[in-house]
């Protein structure tokens, strides 16, 4: 198995077209013919993740958040992001990132959090097309039944096993949730149009202060879960779609989380 087979069976479900334009997804270090006994996945490939796969004779890293957004103009080994990719070279393991695609798929990101909340039928926020099939960012559930927003704060918690959440809200304990939007990582450049569609809370990450003033006084009630936190699963969702069609040792490896409470 090649790291061309993976790629694959991945662009099956989750196709580069799919991705932002401004996005940068698919190979970003190695070669396609390379053998694949070992891969790592992982939402961020920090130093500190590489140097784990060198560790584990990984021959593949997958990210969700690629390591190479803006054209790269030199490779300096004295500077970060050349050496991350010089260990990358040397010890043989190559680079694959999913990111907006992978979000925006069918079966990606944003369905696969809806889902891991007990969330079903959910409906795309921002939907596009590409040969007949639909795709976008976000997703929009209507609820079995009404919720205030501090059940809907528990269910949260509970489900994705967070010690705390940020709510912007007015009367949490009253205000009553038919609908919810769910758009994971930096999504609150959507509430506009989850307000369109008649959703009375936005569940993201990365909130800022006068995003969410301007939310709610517009009647949108916003949890802020964490970028990290909201997107964490991926490793998850991309064990489980290769798990199931080759034989491979997949370890899922993260950093820590860049923000703590202390």
């Amino acid at each position: 198995m090649t790291i061309s087979d993976i790629i694959k069976e991945l662009e099956k479900k989750f196709p580069k077209n799919f991705a932002e334009s401004w996005d940068n997804v698919g190979l970003l270090v190695g070669d396609r013919k390379q053998d694949v006994k070992k891969i790592i996945v992982t939402l961020d490939a920090t130093e500190s993740v590489i140097d784990m796969a060198i560790e584990r004779n990984a021959d593949l890293i997958i990210s969700h958040h690629p390591l190479i957004f803006s054209p790269i103009k030199h490779i300096d080994f004295s500077e970060l992001i050349g050496r991350k990719i010089m260990k990358l070279i040397k010890n043989n393991i190559s680079l694959y990132s999913l990111h907006t695609n992978i979000d925006s798929a069918p079966k990606g990101l944003n369905w696969f959090l809806g889902e891991c909340l007990g969330f079903e039928s959910g409906k795309i926020l921002e939907e596009n097309s590409f040969q007949e099939s639909s795709y976008g960012i976000g997703r929009v559930y209507k609820l079995d039944r009404n919720m205030s927003v501090l059940e809907i704060g528990e269910l949260i918690k509970e489900k994705l096993k967070l010690e705390k959440i940020i709510v912007s809200s007015k009367n949490i304990e009253l205000k009553s949730i038919k609908k919810i939007a769910i758009i994971n990582g930096s999504g609150m450049g959507y509430w506009r149009k989850a307000k369109r569609l008649g959703a009375d809370l936005v569940l993201t990450g990365d909130v800022k202060y006068h995003e969410a003033i301007d939310a709610v006084e517009n009647g949108i009630s916003v949890i802020d879960i964490g970028h990290y936190e909201s997107e964490i699963i991926f490793g998850e969702l991309i064990k489980e779609n290769l798990q199931s069609k080759f034989e491979v040792e997949i370890e899922i490896l993260n950093d820590e989380p860049i923000f703590k409470d202390i």
